[in-house]
């Protein structure tokens, strides 16, 4: 009977103890803040006019900080074209979203396609 009393008191504790700590706020993961920087982004950067009038196609890698003002720094940038990856560079770093500012501290490595026929 104690051991039976004992378990009963031992899981209702184990009961409380979780539902007690429930209300913390959960941080932010990873994958939301990519997802959120990348659905950004995706309004913020545009196909250039010089790529698409001389048929220019590249994939561009970021690596980017996002910041508690919600500014974006990029850490690194890769890409075949020089001129396309400096176009994302340049569009990444004058854009701001103050929503962004809940991912702050968060990296993020984003992959940027430009492709004229897809």
């Amino acid at each position: 009977m104690k051991t039976r009393i004992a378990i009963v008191t031992m899981l209702l504790s184990i009961f409380f103890a979780g539902t007690a700590f429930a209300g913390e706020p959960v941080p932010v993961t990873k994958a939301a803040a990519t997802k959120a920087v990348a659905q950004f982004l995706q309004d913020e950067i545009d196909y250039p006019a010089f790529a698409s009038e001389t048929n220019k196609e590249c994939t561009v890698y970021v690596d980017i900080n996002v910041n508690a003002d919600g500014t974006l720094d990029v850490n690194g940038a890769n890409g075949k074209l020089g001129c396309l990856k400096d176009h994302v560079v340049k569009a990444i770093e004058d854009a701001q979203n103050k929503d962004l500012g809940k991912y702050a501290g968060q990296k993020v490595v984003l992959q940027i396609d430009f492709k004229l026929y897809q």
